[in-house]
């Protein structure tokens, strides 16, 4: 039968709306917003879906408050423009359906969608026995899950992370907004993610995650009070992004808006990381980066959640980053596995006069300049420009295998290049042109 036929269902509370076909894809239940609690109407129309191998549950324009939901298999969650789903304001609605830690959740799925101009509103739920004493639900959580298509969506208000992926693969997150809240996208064990022209203003971090596989991030806007990318990774590609702060939304535990850094390094140790899966062959390409205090932290030897596995070989090309308080910081430690690379790369810095040794969450480094490096594997400038404000010299690099410099120009330029270079193996350096 290829003719639609609709019928209609009025469930208890006079909420719901089911129209149907025979063709199971076409599946659709149209949920019509109330100022009431609507955790079960929501819940009851995806469960129906599910239970007819796969549907829609529309969300019509207008406010659906509800505590926790969980997904199924071949689900979409589709929102008009104009359409809102706000968290519910107790914090045992989120426990009425046995998944208590986001608004909405899943496990061991497949096929799963939340689309459309709608707004999910996390309403800052505090909860005095979450993390730091007052983190509530995510906004989206799935586990163990494949085929995951988040779209068109704004995840305001977060009471904890925006979107927490573990364990999941071929994701794909486009046109996304984050506003407020914590970590915006967060992924740990996860493979094949698509992520592009999303736009992430947090207070926390907007990339995070371990131990992920096939990341391609493309024109993506970041602004955040901690870091851009707290990120681990084998095998990611970057392109057209802008970074910049300080940020619009403050870190709420630490009551400030500065931009820690740009990328810093994340392997956490009690993760259990893989060691087959070292972060690197990144490819970091056409960035602007604008108020950070760092471009790259990596701190292999006592960073914070960074010690669990080593980075290998990352990328920087086509760089271009103004009033930056120091422009890396590198200590791979014993293993000495970094290979980094800056290619068509510019940093400015901004003001002058910094300490030798600086605080980065909770760690002393020493930095005595505005580029720092030491223990890594190779360092590679090719055509790159450092701008430093310090009468100090702008680079202190030591302990390394190779290094190699071409076209490479910096300020202060009254100290030697090899002056700022001491226990290397090897360095080829050819003059700028």
């Amino acid at each position: 039968m290829n003719n639609p036929y609709k019928i209609f269902i009025l469930l208890w509370l006079g909420f719901l709306q089911l129209s149907c076909n025979s063709n199971k894809e076409d599946f659709k239940i149209e949920v019509a917003p109330s100022t009431e609690l609507m955790t079960e109407v929501i819940q009851d129309a995806i469960e129906k879906c599910g239970e007819s191998g796969g549907g829609t549950v529309l969300f019509k324009k207008g406010k659906f408050i509800s505590g926790g939901l969980y997904m199924k298999s071949n689900v979409t969650l589709q929102f008009e423009k104009g359409a809102v789903l706000e968290g519910s304001d107790k914090l045992e609605d989120y426990g009425e359906w046995k998944w208590t830690n986001a608004l909405i959740m899943g496990d061991d799925l497949k096929n799963i969608a939340i689309i459309g101009e709608g707004l999910l509103d996390g309403i800052d739920l505090k909860n005095p026995k979450g993390e730091a004493g007052f983190r509530g639900p995510h906004g989206i959580r799935f586990t163990n899950c494949d085929s995951i298509t988040i779209k068109d969506i704004t995840i305001t208000r977060s009471a904890n992370w925006a979107m927490n992926f573990r364990h999941c693969g071929y994701g794909t997150v486009h046109n996304v907004k984050v506003r407020g809240g914590h970590d915006a996208l967060h992924t740990r064990f996860c493979n094949n993610f698509d992520v592009r022209d999303c736009d992430f203003r947090t207070g926390d971090d907007a990339f995070a995650g371990n131990d992920n596989r096939d990341f391609y991030i493309e024109n993506c806007k970041i602004n955040t009070s901690c870091n851009a990318f707290r990120f681990g990774c084998r095998n990611l590609i970057a392109k057209n992004c802008l970074i910049w702060g300080p940020g619009e939304y403050k870190h709420i535990k630490q009551n400030r808006n500065n931009t820690l850094s740009a990328f810093v390094h994340f392997s956490p140790e009690d993760e259990n990381p893989k060691p087959k899966i070292k972060s690197g062959n990144w490819l970091i390409q056409n960035f602007t980066i604008k108020n950070v205090d760092q471009i790259f932290n990596y701190n292999f030897d006592d960073g914070l959640w960074q010690t669990g596995q080593p980075a290998t070989d990352i990328v920087f090309e086509s760089l271009q980053a103004t009033n930056v308080k120091k422009a890396f910081y590198i200590d791979g430690g014993d293993t000495r596995t970094l290979e980094l690379t800056l290619r068509n790369v510019s940093i400015a810095q901004v003001g002058g006069g910094n300490d030798a040794a600086i605080i980065f969450e909770g760690r002393t480094l020493d930095a005595p300049s505005f580029f720092n490096a030491k223990n890594f594997k190779s360092l590679e400038f090719r055509n790159v420009i450092l701008k430093s404000n310090d009468a100090d010299p702008p680079m202190h690099i030591q302990d390394g295998s190779q290094l190699i410099s071409h076209n490479f120009e910096y300020t202060p330029s009254e100290t030697e290049f090899d002056a700022m270079v001491n226990n290397v193996d090897e360095v080829l350096n050819q003059e700028k042109e």
